[in-house]
């Protein structure tokens, strides 16, 4: 059986307990008591039966009562291989064409945002510019442009944080996780004035 060619997902994990219950994903699949042989069987048998849900040959992991664990491949036939290494981690999803798209116009909204002399020094604009530099990151989009969107982000907050203290306070965390360490004037800046404002407000 080759076994390049088989998705890594899903990948189902037998547990085999010393009482002779055997689990299949957490779902009991025997009863304790059961010889272990016999239900080491019977979960091979429960991920056959997956195997043929699919169409195809499954991965599944064997864990066994002293801890070894055991990658198989398990086909619709019943037919089961043993492989010499762990299953693969399957590949963070790359960013596609489609996703590039959307990462693209959310620079777009916010450059826009910032440069509308009537929206840009608002409290929406900095809330829009936050949420917009956390969707970046999370995305793994180009670091230059992130970091454009971040420092603009911190900027309309500067700004707006004297005539909407709320809305300023509740951006600050937010804030401070964007910029981290690599910004240490702005993150100061966030600090010093939610340090002020919590001293004022006690």
């Amino acid at each position: 059986m080759t076994t390049d060619t088989i998705p890594l997902t899903p990948v189902y994990t037998i547990t085999i307990a010393s009482n002779g219950a055997a689990m299949v994903d957490g779902e009991d699949v025997t009863a304790p008591g059961t010889d272990h042989q016999a239900a080491r069987l019977a979960a091979l048998a429960e991920v056959r039966i997956k195997a043929a849900l699919h169409g195809r040959p499954v991965r599944a992991t064997v864990k066994d009562t002293d801890g070894t664990a055991l990658p198989l491949v398990v086909d619709i036939d019943g037919t089961t291989t043993t492989l010499a290494h762990p299953h693969p981690a399957p590949a963070p999803p790359a960013v596609g064409p489609v996703a590039r798209e959307a990462l693209g116009a959310l620079t777009v909204a916010a450059w826009r945002a910032i440069s509308d002399p009537d929206t840009a020094h608002t409290s929406e604009t900095a809330d829009f510019l936050t949420e917009t530099a956390e969707q970046l990151v999370a995305a793994g989009a180009d670091r230059t442009e992130t970091l454009r969107v971040i420092r603009n982000a911190h900027t309309i907050w500067h700004h707006i944080r004297d005539d909407d203290p709320e809305t300023a306070r509740e951006l600050a965390p937010r804030l401070l996780g964007l910029l981290q360490a690599g910004h240490p004037r702005r993150t100061a800046d966030v600090i010093e004035w939610s340090t002020t404002l919590n001293h004022a407000t006690t």
